[in-house]
C-alpha cells in the first residue's frame, strides 16, 4: 500500500526530490553534506515505509554465486591434505593406487555403455595422465600439461578439453587447482610463468563414512592380492561391467569346449605366423591359432573363439606366433615381471581382460612392440652375420698371409750390408 501524501518521511522524500529535479541546473544543485543526509534519509524511510509485495519497494540485486571463477589454491598447499580432500566429492576417496585407478574405469557404467572409440580414446588419454611426470604419489595429484599431452600423444586441444571434462563428470578426476596464466598470478608471489592444473585421481569407494586421514600412500607400488577384488563388485557394475548372456555366446562356448575336449593334435602350430596368401586362408588360420590359444590359457575358454580372434588379429597380423600371444597375456613387456595373477577367478570381463593385457605390448605411436619370436629371429639373424663377418675376415688375413713373399736376403745380411754402406 503507498503511504499517504501527508506522512512526514513522504515529505521530506518529496522536498529533497524536488530539490534534486530542479537539480538539473548545474548552478542550482548544491550537494551540501546537510542535502546529502536528508536524501539518504528520505529515501531509506519511503523504502521502509512500502510493503515487501509492493512493486515501487527497491529490491536488493541478485547475487552472482556459482557464477564467478574459484581462485587458485596457494602454490605451497595446493597438494595438501587440506585441499585435496576439499574437493572430493561424497562417496570417493584418492586412489591407493595409479593401477587401481586404471582399473577402477571397468567399474564406471558410462564408461562401459559409452561408443568404442571413445572407450577406446578415454582408455588413451587414462595411460597418457598415468605417465605424466607431474605425478605425486603422497596426495595422488597429477599436473598434465596439456603441450606435453599435444606433442608426446597427439591429443588436440579441444579433444584435451572434451576428455578432461568426462572424467570430472564419471567422477574419475576432481581439480585441486585450477591452471592460471602468468598474466593473472600476483606479483607478490614474484613468479611470472603459468602455472598448469592439478586434479587428484578418484576412486569410489562402498563405506559411507571415509576416513580423512593425512598419512600419506606409500610411494613404492602395492602388490594386491589375487583376490582383493572379488568382494567389490555389485549388481549393476556386474550387468555393465561384463557381457550380458545371450544363447550366441552359450552355443558358441559349448563349441569351443568341444573342440578343446576332443583335441588330438595342435590346431595350429604354436610357432607359425598366420599370413596366408587369400583372406578365407588367412581368417581360417587366425581362428584355428585362436582356438589353440584358449586351449593353452583356460580363462579365454569362457568367451567365443570370434572373440579371441577379433582381439588378436592386429597381432597375428604383425607377424605374431601363439607362443608370442600367450607370452604377452602374463609377461610385461620389454621386462622379466611377471604380472601375479591371472584371470582364472576374479575377472568377469574376460575379453576386456585379455584386451588390457595385449595393449601393453603397443607404442604410444601405434606400433608393436617386437614378440618374443622376433627378437629370437633377430638375434639370430645378428648371430649369423657377425659370425659371416668373422668367417670373411679370417679368409682374408689368410690369404693375405699367402700371397706374402720374404725378401731374399735375411736382417742380418741386410744390416751388414747398411753398416758397409756407412763405412764406405
Amino acid at each position: 500500500m503507498v503511504p499517504e501524501p501527508g506522512s512526514g518521511s513522504t515529505a521530506a522524500h518529496t522536498s529533497v526530490g524536488r530539490q534534486v529535479t530542479a537539480g538539473r541546473d548545474p548552478e542550482r544543485l548544491l550537494l551540501t553534506p546537510e542535502n546529502v543526509s536528508a536524501l539518504g534519509a528520505g529515501l531509506t524511510d519511503s523504502a521502509e515505509s512500502l510493503p515487501h509485495d509492493s512493486p515501487f519497494r527497491p529490491r536488493r540485486r541478485a547475487g552472482r554465486k556459482g557464477k564467478h571463477k574459484p581462485r587458485r589454491v596457494r602454490k605451497a598447499s595446493e597438494r595438501s591434505n587440506r585441499a585435496v580432500w576439499s574437493v572430493i566429492p561424497a562417496g570417493h576417496r584418492p586412489a591407493r593406487h595409479v593401477i587401481r585407478w586404471l582399473r577402477s574405469f571397468q567399474d564406471i557404467p558410462a564408461f562401459q555403455l559409452a561408443r568404442k572409440d571413445l572407450k577406446a580414446n578415454i582408455w588413451r588419454f587414462a595411460n597418457a595422465l598415468a605417465q605424466c611426470p607431474g605425478f605425486d604419489p603422497a596426495s595422488m595429484t597429477i599436473m598434465p600439461v596439456w603441450q606435453r599431452l599435444q606433442e608426446r600423444f597427439g591429443f588436440p586441444p579441444k579433444s584435451i578439453s572434451n576428455y578432461f571434462r568426462r572424467l570430472r563428470d564419471w567422477g574419475a578426476l576432481a581439480v585441486v587447482a585450477t591452471g592460471r596464466t602468468a598474466e593473472f598470478t600476483p606479483k607478490s608471489s614474484g613468479r611470472t610463468e603459468n602455472e598448469a592444473a592439478i586434479y587428484v585421481l578418484l576412486e569410489k569407494v562402498e563405506e559411507e563414512s571415509v576416513e580423512k586421514s593425512s598419512v600419506p600412500v606409500p610411494t613404492r607400488a602395492v602388490n594386491n592380492p589375487p583376490h582383493a577384488r572379488a568382494g567389490e563388485d555389485s549388481k549393476l557394475q556386474n550387468e555393465t561391467a561384463s557381457p550380458f548372456t545371450s544363447s550366441k555366446r552359450a552355443a558358441q562356448r559349448r563349441e569351443v569346449n568341444h573342440h578343446l575336449q576332443n583335441r588330438q593334435e595342435p590346431f595350429w602350430d604354436p610357432n607359425a605366423t598366420t599370413n596366408a596368401m587369400t583372406k578365407r586362408e588367412r581368417r581360417e588360420a587366425e581362428r584355428l591359432a585362436s582356438l589353440e590359444l584358449q586351449f593353452r590359457s583356460l580363462a579365454l575358454r569362457r568367451i567365443s573363439t570370434a572373440h579371441v580372434a577379433a582381439i588378436c588379429r592386429p597381432f597375428l597380423q604383425a607377424g605374431w606366433t601363439v607362443k608370442d600371444l600367450r607370452h604377452a597375456i602374463d609377461w610385461r613387456p620389454n621386462t622379466n615381471a611377471r604380472y601375479h595373477h591371472d584371470a582364472d577367478h576374479g575377472v568377469e570381463n574376460v575379453g576386456a581382460w585379455l584386451r588390457y593385457r595385449l595393449s601393453k605390448w603397443i607404442r604410444h605411436d601405434g606400433g608393436f612392440y617386437r614378440s618374443p619370436s622376433q627378437k629370437q629371429a633377430a638375434e639370430k639373424a645378428q648371430r649369423k652375420a657377425e659370425q659371416r663377418a668373422a668367417s670373411e675376415r679370417r679368409a682374408r688375413d689368410r690369404a693375405d698371409r699367402a700371397a706374402y713373399t720374404p725378401p731374399a736376403l735375411g736382417w742380418r745380411d741386410r744390416v751388414a750390408l747398411l753398416q758397409e754402406a756407412q763405412g764406405a
